[in-house]
């Protein structure tokens, strides 16, 4: 049996979920590489119930939880607020987040919720997608580039103190 995914917009009572997800999947993604003090710290402060609060609350960013079933697996935010680097001129949205939890990364679940990034950019009229992917998870990389994303620059991460990475900036320009 096909696993059923649906995908929806986020609202203020969806926090709870919101935060555990994101603690989750990016303790998942960087615990192995990264110190635990720093992969804490981030997460404390990045990914703690005020601060998704206040992005829920934001008006110029807006999330998304995808479901398999009716179990809560990604989430995704997008941000309406900030100029990609090297771009400007461009009328760019940014992807900030995309999670999907490790055990259901391949069944599909992350291609529906760059569907609906790629729906509201189109509906809102955006010329492009930005988004920050850090250089060596080789799989978040190949996700986006089969999604149609192209590498156009490089900046830097800081995630925690003295902890910085290398991250490629990358882009999906959309044509109308």
């Amino acid at each position: 049996m096909d696993n059923i995914i649906h995908i929806r917009k986020a609202t203020k009572e969806d926090c709870p979920v919101i935060v555990e997800l994101g603690k989750k999947t990016f303790t998942e993604t960087y615990s192995e590489i990264s110190s635990n003090a720093a992969v804490q710290e981030y997460v404390e402060k990045k990914i703690s119930p005020g601060n998704i609060r206040e992005e829920l609350d934001n008006p110029l960013s807006c999330f998304y939880i995808g479901f398999i079933d009716d179990e809560a697996v990604a989430f995704t935010k997008l941000r309406y607020d900030r100029m990609a680097k090297g771009l400007t001129g461009k009328k760019g949205i940014e992807i900030e987040r995309i999670y999907v939890l490790k055990e259901y990364q391949g069944v599909k679940v992350g291609k529906e919720m760059m569907e609906k990034c790629k729906q509201v950019a189109l509906r809102e009229e955006f010329d492009m997608i930005w988004l920050q992917v850090w250089q060596h998870n080789h799989k978040a990389v190949q996700f986006y580039q089969k999604a149609g994303f192209v590498v156009y620059d490089t900046a830097i991460f800081s995630y925690g103190k003295d902890m910085e990475q290398d991250d490629f900036l990358m882009r999906l320009d959309l044509y109308y």
